[in-house]
């Protein structure tokens, strides 16, 4: 059994790395295309070269360290305790281990009901083995993540390459586990195990739930995708953990800080200890473990902080307990499949009610509002409104779907037509959710593939052009095929996101050549810009504290402004033909110096040479040969007169066109380019410039609403950033020292631009906890 075991780890865990060097080169490739930082690229390229040549050496190692893990498992005695030292990490090597972390922790999370059936099971097979003590399980997320981080050295990956090798690893290694997972636990089930004590002495045999992560509070327990630090004065600080009670109110937080950390750690080695017994509970029944079995605790707190509106309280008698609750006595409690048919009959029927409360037009939560509508219906099935009511596990599927619908609105910039089509999906939502609690933790479930499509169709869409409206036309068929089609079979879902999906390929082709359009022309007005603010500066110094006549000041702050901004703009700063436009300026600042102190002859010899080149400077400038002769006519005679008026002369200003016009469209900043207008913290801005093409990033507008952006081209004149949506729509364009000051004003966060459905269950889990911590907060208050 354990040879099985062992030898199926060692064969799917390896391959994880099939393959593995191949991709990472491909996406060196592309992001070398799409960079502009030529050293950065070439570092990137050499290291994974390194690395592909040893790709062999790697892979046998990786799978060497599987194979300890078992042998170290495997031994019926302890290893003697090997002495630990602190010792200094440089940087990359402290980043490689963070990036290793946090894969584990997610993986941890992921796949909690498969690990803890694995740890019981491993129990009885060591008993059976005669081995007594406990060891971990040697198929844990951390044996992987563990063995793939002590492949690299701390000069293997750069910067750059570390995020690709990541993320890649990342991608690859939850298939693999959920695969490897499954057959184990199909391997161990088969066995009987008959001659293990546990049998033999006849006690029950019990799970127990993972023990935490180093540093994590008991009972923290963080769904599929996990959270994500908010970044507050600092472009990479952290927000403290849920449940942590150690940070008392900060300074000057006194005594009713620390009995407020005290409570909330109090209450959450509580809640931890309660999911403990869950999970064992569950284990010692062969019942499976659910995502709701998880958050009841948050989800009964949730419904007690109910509004205090007629609807909501009239629906208060049909609320149901948590499992082990008592529930309201009088009437009937719908089980599942009467809960099911009861959907089923509200399945395509108006989804206003639902469309007001995701449109922020009805302020209920939207579990009450599904709670109302299907009361309201179950006369169709036989039963009195009044004396029914739905169990515990029922009220949980309510009020994670509602939550969950409605923090994808939070977390996505939806807008007009998308009201409707969520509102049409919520039914068919709580009817997997009623089922399949996979929905809430996978995140291959099809219906969850579906939601992020669609979620991409009408992120930011308003349907103002062909291409978009067609896009909420593709989106609006897939949601009236899963509305009208779906009865008990996912596989609806997975063919309409698949529909979906395609048609979505085929738009970010086109918002990569939007995206470049974009890009190129806000390059060529940055470049303009840079042109025009040259020739400012080049004319304000030739005019600045100069008397000259009218004429040549003219011909300085006009014609020869033009002329310099365009053989910038064609030539280039440091061409010949820029140095002689620069030269031409120059002489008629000496030929007007020389005709001021009555040098005829040379201001004659001046002006013959220049002739040339003043009908060049004049051709640039659009003038015909007559107007040009005239123009030059009127220098001449200014000049040729010795008592010619002559005065200092300013310069004309001109406004920047850093956006060409467009600087009011973006919504969010008004000053395009510069830093001198705006108070930025320069350690968070140091940090704004080192991002890269693709960082993602969380959007505040100001009614705080949040929306996902991209980073996808940078200046390579100016640094700015243009920032795209998910469908590579413009949002905005900032700088560097821009991006700074939101970051700082809590206006924007710099993450990974996660899918739809996994941000949303991110909200979900900070807004059921938010709630279970103000409770405490309040019971603490109240004590004090």
């Amino acid at each position: 059994m354990l040879e099985s075991l062992r030898h199926e780890a060692v064969t799917e865990l390896g391959g994880v790395l099939s393959g593995f060097w191949s991709g990472i080169e491909e996406q060196v490739r592309l992001a070398a295309l799409a960079g502009h930082d030529y050293v950065a690229v070439q570092e990137d390229r050499v290291a994974v070269m390194a690395l592909s040549h040893r790709a062999l050496e790697l892979a046998t190692r990786f799978r060497e360290s599987i194979e300890k893990e078992f042998a170290r498992w495997e031994q019926a005695s302890d290893s003697p305790q090997r002495e630990r030292s602190l010792t200094l990490m440089s940087e990359s090597e402290l980043e490689i281990h963070l990036a290793g972390q946090q894969i584990t922790e997610l993986l941890d999370h992921q796949f909690l009901h498969p690990l803890a059936q694995l740890d019981e099971r491993l129990r009885q097979l060591s008993e059976a083995l005669g081995v007594s003590r406990r060891r971990q399980s040697p198929l844990r997320p951390e044996v992987p993540v563990t063995a793939f981080v002590a492949l690299f050295g701390p000069d293997d990956l750069t910067a750059g390459l570390r995020a690709m090798v990541f993320q890649q690893f990342d991608k690859r290694l939850p298939k693999v586990l959920g695969e490897l997972y499954e057959k184990a636990n199909a391997i161990l089930d088969a066995a009987s195990f008959s001659g293990s004590p546990a049998r033999e002495s006849g006690r029950p045999s019990r799970g127990r739930a993972p023990a935490p992560q180093d540093g994590a509070a008991d009972g923290e327990w963080v769904p599929d995708g996990s959270t994500v630090p908010h970044l507050g004065g600092s472009a990479e600080g952290a927000a403290p953990r849920q449940g942590d009670g150690g940070a008392g109110g900060g300074a000057g937080g006194g005594a009713t800080g620390a009995e407020a950390g005290s409570a909330r750690g109090g209450e959450a080695a509580a809640t931890g200890r309660v999911r403990e017994q869950v999970l064992a509970e569950a284990l010692a029944t062969g019942r499976p473990l659910r995502y709701r079995d998880l958050v009841r605790d948050q989800l009964r707190a949730w419904r007690a902080r109910a509004p205090d509106d007629p609807v909501a309280a009239s629906l208060d008698p049909a609320r149901g307990g948590l499992a082990g609750e008592e529930l309201p006595t009088g009437g009937h409690v719908l089980d599942t499949a009467e809960l099911l048919n009861l959907a089923s009959l509200l399945q395509g029927d108006d989804p206003e009610p639902f469309e007001k409360v995701l449109a922020g037009e009805d302020g209920r939560p939207l579990a009450d509002v599904i709670r109302h509508a299907l009361l309201s219906g179950v006369r169709q099935i036989g039963f009195d409104p009044a004396h029914t009511h739905f169990s515990g596990d029922e009220e949980d599927a309510i009020d994670l779907v509602g939550i969950l619908f409605q923090s994808l609105f939070d977390a996505n910039d939806l807008v007009g037509d998308a009201r409707q089509l969520y509102g049409k999906l919520v039914v068919p939502y709580l009817k997997v959710a009623l089922t399949d609690d996979s929905l809430f933790n996978r995140r291959s479930h099809p219906a969850r593939r579906l939601l992020d499509a669609v979620t991409e169709a009408c992120d930011g869409n308003e349907g103002k052009t062909p291409q978009d409206q067609e896009t909420l036309n593709q989106a609006g068929h897939a949601v009236d095929r899963v509305v009208g089609e779906f009865g008990d079979d996912q596989a609806i879902f997975e063919l309409a996101a698949a529909e979906l999906r395609d048609h979505l390929d085929q738009q970010r082709r086109r918002a990569e050549l939007t995206e470049k359009r974009a890009a190129e022309a806000i390059h060529g007005r940055e470049r303009l810009q840079q042109a025009r603010r040259s020739a400012a500066d080049l004319v304000g110094s030739r005019l600045s504290g100069r008397s000259m006549t009218a004429a040549v000041a003219h011909f300085l702050d006009r014609h020869w402004r033009h002329y310099l901004t365009q053989t910038w703009l064609r030539d280039g700063a440091d061409s010949q033909r820029h140095l002689a436009a620069i030269n031409l300026g120059d002489a008629m600042v000496q030929v007007d110096a020389d005709a001021a102190e009555v040098r005829g002859a040379v201001v004659a010899r001046q002006l013959l040479a220049l002739q040339v080149p003043l009908g060049e400077c004049y051709a640039s400038c659009g003038m015909e040969a007559t107007a040009a002769r005239d123009a030059m006519a009127r220098i001449i005679s200014a000049l040729a007169l010795p008592d010619t008026p002559r005065t200092v002369h300013q310069p004309q200003q001109h406004d920047d066109v850093a956006e060409g016009g467009e600087g009011t469209d973006d919504g969010v900043l008004r000053v395009a380019g510069g830093s001198a207008q705006i108070a930025f913290d320069p350690a968070i801005a140091a940090r704004m410039r080192r991002l890269r093409v693709g960082q993602g990033l969380r959007l505040v507008d100001e009614e705080g609403h949040e929306s996902a952006g991209r980073i996808a081209w940078i200046s390579p004149l100016t640094g700015r950033f243009l920032i795209v949506n998910r469908r590579g729509v413009r949002k905005m364009v900032v700088s560097p020292e821009e991006l700074a000051l939101m970051v700082a004003e809590g206006r924007a966060q710099v993450r990974s631009v996660d899918a739809p459905f996994d941000e949303a269950m991110k909200q979900l889990w900070q807004r059921i906890n938010a709630t279970a911590e103000g409770n405490s907060d309040s019971a603490v208050r109240a004590a004090s």
